[in-house]
Order: C-alpha cells, then sequence, then structure tokens
C-alpha cells in the first residue's frame, strides 16, 4: 500500500498507527514463524489504513502503480508454486 495525503491527514493516521502496532507485537509472538509470516505487521498495517479510510469517511483514489524496474516474473512464480506446494508462507 501506498499513502499519498496531506500532512494533517497523515498525521492523523500514523499517529492512530502507531498506538495499535506495538500493542500487537506485545501479543503476538513471532519467534516461530517464517521470514514471510513474520511481516505481520506490514500486513496488518496496509488492512488498517483500509479501516482507518472508513472510519474517518476519508475521500480516497486508488492509482495503478507502474514498477519502472525489471521484474523476475520467472522466480517469482517459481517461488509462489514451491510455497503452494510446500504448504508455507516464507
Amino acid at each position: 500500500n501506498m499513502l499519498i495525503a496531506r500532512a494533517d491527514l497523515f498525521d492523523n493516521y500514523t499517529e492512530w498507527l502507531f498506538q495499535i502496532l506495538p500493542e500487537i507485537e506485545k501479543r503476538v509472538d513471532i519467534s516461530s514463524y517464517t521470514d514471510y509470516e513474520k511481516r505481520i505487521y506490514g500486513f496488518v498495517g496496509e488492512i488498517l489504513l483500509d479501516v482507518w479510510i472508513e472510519k474517518n469517511q476519508i475521500k480516497y483514489v486508488e492509482v495503478p502503480v507502474m514498477f519502472m524496474g525489471n521484474q523476475h516474473w520467472i522466480k517469482k512464480i517459481a517461488s509462489f508454486i514451491y510455497r503452494k506446494i510446500k504448504g508455507t508462507s516464507d
């Protein structure tokens, strides 16, 4: 996710978010998580952005993003298939 917003909205969102994430960090033991699963805080942050936008009735626009660098599609697809077969998310 990316958020481009006025400074006051950004400040309100981050103030709210950074009250929640430390509490989650206290309650979740990630010691046995895979590297992928350890990204839990980023995933939760992505979900919470939508929650905050809805709760505060913020008008928004979604725009497509283009990657300018090379994408290693074969490696990404192979890794995705491997994770599905192996049954993990690392």
